[in-house]
């Protein structure tokens, strides 16, 4: 049984390229923002990974996980993002509000391996 993953991003290439990527490998569930992902943890407890955009508009991907995490605290919150490590992620890393923390252009391999040492 494939792994089931939540993967939320605004940008709508971003999301079908993540899913495509994973065909086959990963049972990726889509969010085109926030809220969206929220309903959806909602409605699939379960979602085994979370795994976020950090720019989007109304919620960035750390609102977003700080909110899930009070829905499931239980799975890992991880953040995809452009940008590199700043002191905010630094400061979600460090307290344990995200559990990882992957660059984009995403690695495939890179986020394959993390889910499959952290999903049960």
């Amino acid at each position: 049984m494939l792994a089931k993953i939540l993967y939320i991003d605004d940008e709508y290439p971003n999301r079908i390229m993540f899913k495509l990527a994973y065909r086959g490998e990963l049972d990726v569930i889509l969010a085109k923002s926030a809220d969206e992902a929220l309903t959806l943890l909602k409605e699939n407890p379960d979602i085994e990974i979370v795994i976020t955009d950090m720019r989007m508009p109304k919620k960035d991907g750390l609102q977003l996980v700080s909110e899930a995490r009070l829905l499931n605290d239980k799975i890992p919150y991880c953040l995809l993002t452009g940008f590199g490590v700043t002191p905010e992620i630094q400061n979600a890393l460090d307290s344990k509000l995200i559990d990882q923390y992957f660059k984009k252009p995403f690695e495939k391999d890179q986020i394959l391996n993390y889910i499959k040492k952290n999903v049960a």
